[in-house]
């Protein structure tokens, strides 16, 4: 029997491009490298390679940091509404648990996490519970797609060796609500608003900031799915903004089609004439630290995105709007809106107030 080559690199006879020359499955396969320069070729090989040599080692204790990987490259990336989320958390993960193997993980490195966090040894900045919460959920995650879906089935690990992941209890409701001047001084300040300065390239246009603050006011939609909205689901013309993706499936956080208010329209016009790209806001990319700048210039406390969310859903019912509608609009159901708001509608219980 002949000798099994490893891996090597060789020109095209005739085009010179070189190519990956390997075996799998008992066969000679041949890969293309895309290039006729031998530097770039090489550093093409040896890429493919350690990832070749990656795939090839079915570990039965792989490290954490190589779990989290392939969940996110398997499971995640094209596949999740909100995927632009989770590399920063698998990155403040991989700071603690990269380099562990899954068997090591034990009950107190949880708690040892939530500490890190919560200091701000990892990550930007300290960690409020909610955050390592979603953080540590997002592991247990990844250890249940090692046992269930990863390909190939003989990377499946055992759930014998499967830690305990302790997170902790959720951060208390944000209760924020902004009241009337807030409201008028936001809209104010972000319907026009060109927001030039230092770190900032300078611009006509209407900032990313105000565009995101007043489509978050006008349709109480979540943070993602603002950040995400394509110009080809705003109809204009029909006066609608369909926030669900064509092809993608609605989820227990659902995303309705919503009218475009009388408020919102302006700007959206506007915001057309001048794109730079098929996002309302320009991109993706999160906007939490410019939402609390806009707090800091206005001397609007507590700011965050949610704010919005709540504040709009707060005013809807207690200016005794009908919570199948408020659901409708949320994209909540109406157990979750009766929960959080129907203490707030004016007609609450005030037909027995006087019964007894």
């Amino acid at each position: 029997m002949a000798k099994r080559l490893p891996p090597r690199i060789e020109p095209h006879q005739e085009s010179g491009v070189f190519y990956i020359i390997y075996t799998a499955n008992g066969r000679s396969q041949r890969k293309s490298l895309r290039t006729d320069n031998l530097f770039e070729a090489e550093a093409r090989f040896a890429g493919w390679l350690e990832q070749h040599q990656k795939d090839a080692l079915v570990e039965t204790d792989p490290l954490v940091g190589d779990c989290l990987d392939w969940w996110f490259e398997q499971w995640i990336e094209g596949r999740m509404k909100s995927e632009n989320r989770y590399p920063a958390a698998i990155n403040n993960l991989k700071a603690y648990y990269g380099n562990k193997t899954v068997s090591e993980i034990v009950r107190q490195d949880s708690i040892n996490y939530t500490r890190i966090r919560k200091e701000g040894r990892i990550g930007r900045c300290p960690a409020a519970n909610s955050t390592v919460l979603y953080e540590l959920q997002k592991l247990r995650a990844c250890f249940r797609f090692m046992v269930e879906r990863i390909e190939p089935k003989e990377r499946r690990l055992s759930w014998d060796i499967m830690p305990y992941v302790e997170t902790p209890e959720p951060s208390p409701p944000r209760n924020r609500v902004l009241d009337t001047s807030e409201v008028n001084t936001l809209r104010e300040f972000c319907t026009d608003l060109v927001w030039n300065g230092a770190g900032r390239k300078p611009s006509n246009r209407l900032s990313k900031i105000g565009r995101f603050v007043m489509i978050a006011m006008e349709t109480a939609q979540r943070k993602s799915a603002i950040l995400n909205l394509k110009w080809s689901q705003v109809d204009l013309d029909m006066g609608i903004i369909t926030f669900l993706p064509e092809g993608q499936a609605q989820t227990s956080k659902r995303r309705p089609p919503l009218p475009i208010s009388s408020r919102l329209r302006p700007i959206l016009e506007r915001a057309y004439q001048e794109r730079i790209s098929e996002y309302v806001c320009d991109s993706p990319t999160d906007v939490h630290d410019m939402v609390k700048s806009v707090g800091t210039k206005l001397d609007i406390p507590g700011l965050s995105s949610h704010v919005f969310r709540h504040t709009w859903a707060t005013r809807a019912v207690m200016a005794g709007a009908k919570i199948s509608k408020v659901a409708m609009f949320l994209g909540d159901s109406e157990e979750t809106v009766k929960k959080n708001y129907l203490h707030l509608s004016p007609d609450y219980l005030r037909d027995i107030v006087d019964q007894a």
